[in-house]
């Protein structure tokens, strides 16, 4: 507020209201004065030294770092520098192959991938070694829950021998690293162990067993390959059993070797027996002009005609189907071939499924006496000079970087809930 006279105004003011201005004016002085000394003392306090609790606060972030940073940090160098125990690595390597090359399908041809049944097989082999049935068999052979809880292994990395088979599949999976290179199939596994000798033990031990799986693969397919050969030999050989021993019960039941050959003798005699009686009706028919009927020749040339003509009908009827068949108690002879027939197909099928049922048994004999898969191990585990494990630099500055992002991140969190809250 401004004491002086506005320019143009003649009436003075009252001392009243002067004294009212001048206080107004010394009050708006005073706490512009305070406002300027309040800022200027904040900013030469710098920050949170001016706030309540600073002191507190920087205290509990140098005892988080300690905490958190600081020693796990010592904790880490002062294991990896002197307690962490060397680990040492055999390697080996090889690939799952079939006894005959597979020709590659239109993929392959493409791409270059191994057959499908290659990969399936190597997947296997890989899955085993990571599976409990290898632990155990390495167990049984080397001893690797003793390998690996040593008492010179460091309480950390060793293993507790209390612990159930689960915990030594899991503490194995650990220790051993597969991998298949794509695309030509090679399997690589890296063994650790924390003596050199068992490293190279153990990793030889994973290869034996590998390449048992495979024989024992082989085995497996070569015995149900045989037992399939066999069974469907023995199957073939009692069908054609069965079927030569129905075709010697008709032969024996109808008295006869073979039809046809019977069918050959009744038709020569059935042709013979047609041109007697046509014979017999020519001469019939020629003294007819000059003979009674009633004459004891014609009479008895009438029933020579009669006998040749039942002689006829006799053979036809057993020939085929006819009234004098039907009377007659014997089968005809088309149906004796029609059944004949049957059984002399039936059992020439057993004989084709026989002769197939052993040209089988032998291929099977054959391929079982070769194996289907191998395993070619191409990289033999050597013997380790130089510790892999642990990488100790690399670990300690890992741990110091990972609790400094954990340490940094948790105090600018408070650091904001702070600023939020004040």
């Amino acid at each position: 507020m401004s004491l002086e006279r506005e320019p143009g105004s003649l009436q003075p003011i009252p001392p009243a209201q002067r004294a009212r201005m001048v206080s107004e004016a010394l009050s708006d002085a005073a706490r512009r004065a305070r406002f300027s000394m309040r800022s200027r003392r904040r900013l030469q306090g710098g920050g949170f030294q001016a706030r309540r609790g600073d002191r507190l606060f920087r205290a509990a972030a140098w005892i988080s770092f300690c905490l958190m940073v600081a020693l796990p940090t010592a904790g880490a160098s002062l294991y990896f520098g002197l307690l962490a125990s060397d680990q040492y690595v055999a390697e080996f390597k090889f690939t799952v192959a079939g006894a005959e090359p597979t020709p590659l399908d239109t993929l392959g041809a493409l791409t270059g991938i191994p057959d499908v049944s290659i990969i399936q097989d190597t997947q296997i082999v890989v899955n085993h070694l990571n599976s409990r049935a290898a632990v155990e068999a390495l167990d049984r052979e080397i001893g690797i829950r003793a390998k690996y809880s040593d008492p010179e292994i460091d309480w950390w990395a060793r293993f507790n021998t209390s612990k159930p088979i689960e915990k030594l599949v899991r503490y194995w999976n650990a220790m051993v690293e597969t991998s298949i290179k794509m695309p030509a199939g090679i399997v690589e596994v890296k063994v650790r162990a924390f003596h050199p000798d068992d490293a190279l033990s153990i990793s030889r031990a994973a290869l034996k067993i590998s390449e048992d799986l495979i024989n024992e693969l082989n085995d497996r397919m070569n015995r149900d390959a045989l037992a399939t050969a066999e069974t469907e030999l023995t199957r073939a050989k009692d069908r054609l059993a069965k079927a030569r021993l129905q075709l010697e019960t008709a032969r024996n039941e109808e008295g006869l070797l073979t039809v046809q050959r019977t069918a050959d003798g009744i038709g020569q005699l059935l042709t013979d027996s047609r041109g007697a009686l046509l014979k017999l009706q020519q001469d019939y028919n020629a003294q007819l002009r000059s003979v009674s009927e009633q004459a004891p020749q014609m009479q008895a040339l009438r029933a020579r005609i009669n006998a040749a003509k039942a002689q006829v009908a006799e053979l036809e009827a057993k020939v085929t189907n006819s009234t004098g068949a039907a009377q007659m108690a014997e089968p005809t002879l088309s149906r004796l071939m029609t059944r004949f027939a049957e059984l002399d197909l039936e059992k020439q099928v057993a004989e084709r499924l026989y002769d197939g049922a052993v040209i089988a048994l032998e291929a099977a004999r054959v391929n079982a006496e070769r194996k289907a898969m191998y395993l070619k191990a191409f990289v033999q585990p050597s013997l380790p000079e130089d510790a892999a494990y642990p990488r100790r630099t690399l670990n300690v500055l890992l741990t110091l970087l990972g609790t400094l992002a954990t340490w940094g991140s948790l105090l600018g969190l408070a650091s904001m809930i702070r600023n939020h809250m004040a």
